[in-house]
């Protein structure tokens, strides 16, 4: 089963539906803060995060340029 943490300026939102009730509490507190959305991707040991981009979608974060978040 997969863990999702997503993560808005210091706030964290839980969840194991990938878009699920946090997933619209973290855009929410996005939208209220002006910030990106982060998310931690939790299965078994492996661990991986990604942002949310301004093409509607999440991508490692390793991979993502600055210029490419979603500020909501």
């Amino acid at each position: 089963m997969k863990k999702f943490i997503y993560q808005v300026a210091g706030w964290e939102f839980v969840d194991s539906e990938a878009f699920g009730k946090a997933w619209k509490e973290a855009k929410a507190k996005a939208s209220e803060v002006g910030s990106p959305i982060y998310r931690l991707v939790i299965k078994g040991e492996t661990v991986n995060q990604e942002v949310f981009l301004k093409a509607g979608c999440f991508l490692r974060v390793d991979l993502a340029q600055p210029k490419d978040l979603k500020v909501f």
